[in-house]
């Protein structure tokens, strides 16, 4: 009986350990399946975030472009020109490329009344990164670029998707030296002109002012004249007006000369007949007596 006993025991025993080893292996290779599986499943996940990433036109990449510095032009080239303008990705790195265009007008604002006469294409600029943008002109008159911004940086921004550069003028170096060289020549006409004419002003002045100046000393010398026959005639009337004033005078001192002489006589006359009579009287007094 204890024999027994111990066997089945024994056989019990082995039934557990290979219970247990089969459920232990039953769990590594399930544990080892599903470890397989979720790594699987996790990197199939994260390609589909990346690509969904990576696709233009969903999203705003945060790129913005605008044009630095000034338009620049190689006037020496002449006929062709080549203008040329830099353009700047102020923004985050771009996540695909996008356009440009140019515009000319021979006079006046090409943003605005010009035609679009070239267009390209911007290569992804990095964050900071800068590209020329260059065009071969060959009419002489001015010229505009435009860039377009990443599809949605208007919604996100609130700005227009458009940018653009300023004006530039191309003109042949040849020619501006040779309207340069006319301009200067026809100043200098006009200088010379306005010198010769300046000359002449001088000179009719100078004579007008020699005509002017001779003109009073002879309006002065009649006046003077007729001033000193005026004075000569004053003094002669006056020097006649003393003579007649003179002559009267003196007729008058002879008149008054004569008329004491004529007195005179007659006072002695008289004095003589008083004396006379007085004597007379005197003798008679003393002869009564």
């Amino acid at each position: 009986m204890l024999r027994m006993s111990r066997m089945r025991k024994f056989k019990r025993y082995k039934q557990f350990v290979m219970v247990w080893k089969v459920l232990a292996i039953c769990y590594i290779s399930v544990f080892t399946l599903g470890y397989l599986a979720s790594g699987t499943g996790a990197y199939f996940v994260s390609s589909q975030e990346n690509e969904q990433v990576i696709q233009a036109g969903t999203w705003w990449d945060g790129s913005e472009l605008a044009f630095v510095g000034k338009p620049t032009v190689d006037e020496k080239a002449c006929p062709a020109m080549n203008v040329s303008v830099e353009l700047k990705n102020k923004g985050f790195s771009m996540t695909g490329t996008t356009t440009y265009e140019v515009f000319f007008s021979e006079t006046g604002n090409p943003q605005k009344t010009g035609k679009k006469v070239a267009s390209g294409e911007i290569k992804t600029l990095e964050k900071g990164e800068k590209v020329s943008l260059t065009y071969t002109a060959e009419k002489e008159g001015f010229y505009v670029f435009k860039a377009l911004q990443h599809p949605l940086y208007g919604e996100e921004t609130e700005k227009p998707l458009e940018v653009w550069s300023k004006k530039v003028n191309a003109k042949c170096k040849e020619k501006k030296v040779k309207e340069e060289s006319d301009k200067e020549v026809e100043q200098k006409k006009d200088e010379d002109i306005s010198t010769e004419d300046n000359k002449k002003e001088e000179s009719n002045n100078t004579t007008d002012d020699r005509q002017e100046k001779t003109k009073p000393e002879t309006e002065k010398a009649p006046v003077e004249e007729e001033k000193d026959t005026s004075s000569t005639e004053e003094n002669i009337q006056e020097t006649d007006a003393s003579e007649a004033e003179s002559e009267e005078q003196e007729v008058k001192e002879e008149k008054q000369t004569e008329k004491q002489t004529e007195k005179q006589p007659e006072k002695k006359q008289q004095e003589q007949s008083d004396g006379t009579d007085k004597q007379s009287t005197g003798t008679k007094e003393e002869e009564g007596e």
